[in-house]
């Protein structure tokens, strides 16, 4: 068939996929992650903590909600050396093996979210098990 050649993934093709395939697991860690918060907010409600983080900013639940599942989810990935927050600034020990070093906001715009504004989250992913 004249079109067998356009299913046929070429080696060149496969190589470029399979050449990404460990970043593309740090992509899926986030997604899973981001889907797992977005379902905890809409249905719980936020709250302020007494806590302030390392930068002196009040946290709220979901901050350190987020901060949890995003971290477990960078784990399971299995290629996040390390990552670090705005919640847990130190570099926090995840892959042995990782080659990825991944920092994070979990939320960003807590204090806008009792006024249903848009919140989200930012991250930065470096291939690197060393920020130094």
């Amino acid at each position: 068939s004249p079109f067998s050649s356009l299913l046929t993934p070429s080696l060149q093709t496969m190589e470029g996929i399979y050449a990404f395939a460990d970043q593309i697991k740090v992509y899926k860690g986030i997604l899973d992650a981001t889907q797992e918060i977005q379902s905890w907010l809409r249905y719980h409600s936020v709250n302020m903590v007494t806590s302030k983080n390392e930068f002196g900013k009040q946290q709220s639940d979901i901050d350190l909600v987020a901060d949890k599942i995003i971290f477990k989810h960078m784990k399971a990935s299995g290629v996040v050396f390390a990552a670090a927050s705005e919640e847990s600034p130190q570099a926090n020990p995840l892959n042995e093996n990782g080659s990825y070093f991944v920092t994070f906001d979990p939320i960003d715009g807590t204090s806008v979210i009792d006024c249903n504004f848009s919140v989200g989250s930012i991250f930065g992913i470096w291939e690197t098990q060393d920020l130094q």
